[in-house]
């Protein structure tokens, strides 16, 4: 028989050893794929208790503002953020294939009331871009610049008038000695008008101004807010972006003429709530009062500008002065009597125009000799001579909603973007189930971490964040 040959293997040290770093490698590949696969696993899961965290959004808000926020009060009392994360954990468990979703950390929360308001102002810039169409932004594009030149106008307005008073005055004084014969004062019925309510003079129907108050001690302008990771830095306050702002401010926001008009219901807050944005008072009367008194100053302004560029009306107030001072020998008396008529002229004009744009006329900014109204004997008689102009407007013109974005333009930004946190505050509280509204505790953005606990324990974190 033949011989049967064995052959033998033999493995050396060397050999062993690269086996051994070779499994070692292989395992920690196989490990680390693993971990890849499990964090990612983990992301998608935080990334779908994101989406369903952030669709309990308060309804309300978005309904009546288009605002996306998360309401992090939950209908009570206080802000309540471990019910955040007891909700982020119940997704977070549902969405994990095994495992149990372990301490979670919820940081760098953004509120709404960060930088006096500029967190919102982000996000109504961001819904203004989107809704309102480019022939209202163009128009909205010159509130400042024609506030700008208004305020001027009617700078130059008070100077004058308190210049020529004070020299008609004088002059009265002087010749009341002198000639021992008293001037007449042609504007006394004017004088008395202006120390009385302007409302009773702008308004059709003074009755039927709204007299709601609001408690202001508690709204976010007022009270000390909770504070922040701050604005995102989408949109920062510049002029541009404050056009939007002003655009979706007017859009949300009701006001007097809509109201007294019937073009608008009132609510269960403030009724003239773009009034508020400008004066901050308390209550409707004293917010209306002092929009329809700065609107009166930049009217009086443009108006006085008119005069003095039209001849025929500078005569014609230089002939009746002329006719009540009669004979002196006081120079100067005829023009500082011509002077202050304008000026009442001027006053008596500017109160018809406020009225007109609250009765939902429109004026026009820059006057012309047909747009001009009131005679200089209707001026005089202005007490009886509103009624008669209610239904005039001027077509171009300009209504009461633009002259309030002027004033809103004039407005300083942080100040009109607490009193809007204000408004949108005292609205949604007065709303069934919205007493505990706080704008603080509104969020649109937050840092999550959570620890998921399988076989071993990962850590996943997302920035949390509605897109607007």
């Amino acid at each position: 028989m033949g011989s049967i040959r064995k052959n033998r293997g033999s493995v050396t040290v060397f050999v062993s050893l690269m086996l051994a770093v070779l499994l070692f490698f292989f395992q920690a590949g196989l490990q680390s794929a693993r971990s890849a696969f499990l964090r990612s696993q983990a992301e998608e899961a935080l990334e779908l208790a994101e989406y369903s965290v952030l669709s309990e959004y308060h309804r309300e808000l978005w309904e009546r503002y288009g605002m996306f926020y998360l309401d992090l009060g939950y209908g009570g009392p206080g802000e309540d953020t471990g019910y955040l994360k007891q909700r982020l954990r119940q997704f977070l468990n549902e969405n994990l294939p095994s495992g149990n979703a372990g301490q979670i950390q919820v940081e760098r929360i953004s509120r709404a009331t960060d930088g006096n308001g500029m967190a919102w102002y982000e996000q109504a810039v961001s819904c203004a871009k989107e809704q309102m169409g480019i022939s209202f932004l163009e128009e909205a594009g010159d509130y400042e610049r024609l506030g700008r030149q208004a305020e001027e106008l009617q700078e130059e307005y008070a100077g004058a008038s308190s210049r020529e008073q004070e020299n008609l005055e004088e002059l009265r004084q002087r010749r009341a000695e002198e000639e021992a014969e008293s001037t007449p004062n042609p504007l006394s019925e004017l004088e008395s008008l202006k120390r009385g309510s302007i409302l009773n003079l702008v308004l059709k129907e003074p009755g039927a101004v709204s007299g709601k108050k609001a408690d202001l001690k508690g709204m976010p302008s007022k009270r000390s807010c909770i504070r922040g990771a701050g604005p995102r830095g989408k949109y920062a306050g510049t002029p541009g972006n404050d056009v939007f702002f002003h655009i979706y401010l007017l859009s949300v926001c009701s006001h007097g003429a809509e109201i007294l008009t019937g073009d608008r219901q009132p609510g269960s807050w403030l009724d003239y709530q773009a009034e508020y944005l400008i004066a901050g008072k308390d209550t409707d009367i004293a917010n209306l009062e002092s929009v329809c008194g700065r609107l009166l100053a930049l009217r009086e302004g443009l108006n006085y500008m008119y005069l003095l560029s039209d001849g025929a009306k500078q005569a014609e107030c230089q002939a009746l002065a002329a006719l009540l001072v009669g004979v002196t020998l006081i120079p100067g008396l005829v023009e500082a009597v011509a002077q202050v008529l304008l000026l009442g002229w001027a006053f008596a004009e500017s109160v018809l125009d406020v009225r007109l744009l609250l009765n939902g006329k429109s004026v026009a900014f820059w006057k012309g000799a047909d747009t001009w109204k009131l005679s200089l004997a209707q001026a005089l008689d202005l007490g009886n001579s509103l009624a008669a102009y209610d239904g005039r407007e001027d077509r171009p013109g300009l209504r009461y909603r633009d002259y309030l974005g002027m004033l809103l333009a004039l407005t300083g930004r942080e100040t009109k973007a607490m009193r809007g946190l204000d408004v949108v505050e005292g609205v949604i509280r007065g709303e069934p189930g919205g007493m505990y509204f706080r704008a603080d505790h509104c969020t649109d953005s937050f840092w999550a971490e959570a620890e998921l606990v399988q076989d071993r324990a990962l850590r996943a974190r997302r920035w949390l964040c509605y897109e607007w």
